[in-house]
């Protein structure tokens, strides 16, 4: 019974390796606690971190795959960080405008500087 206990014991308990391992594959199929997303977060090596999606994969997570005890895969589910998106460009109409009101300066000055010279 106890060597039961021995071997059963460590698949019970999932840590940072057992979620870079799930994540070798660029997708998190299982459930871990958000200190289990957390630790392999941590461990990740740098080569990961850089060129990889890895960190990306297992922050997804974070807001998917989050295990809470007596609740299904998923319901501990948080609002990410950077919930609004924002592309930080100027809408088409702005732009448009723009190019209007640059367009009738120009053809006023135009317009007052032929007049002078004219008259």
């Amino acid at each position: 019974m106890l060597l039961t206990l021995l071997v059963t014991a460590p698949a019970a308990f999932a840590d940072g390796r057992d979620v870079l391992a799930d994540a070798k594959d660029n997708r998190v199929d299982a459930c871990y606690t958000r200190a289990e997303l957390n630790e392999a977060l941590r461990l990740a090596r740098a080569d990961q971190r850089l060129y990889g999606v890895l960190v990306e994969v297992i922050q997804d997570a974070q807001i998917s795959n989050v295990k809470v005890p007596g609740q299904p895969c998923g319901s501990g589910r948080r609002v990410p960080g950077e919930a609004i998106d924002d592309t930080g460009g100027a809408s088409p109409a702005l732009w448009g405008g723009l190019l209007v009101g640059v367009g009738l300066v120009g053809t006023g000055a135009g317009l007052l500087a032929r007049r002078r010279r004219e008259g």
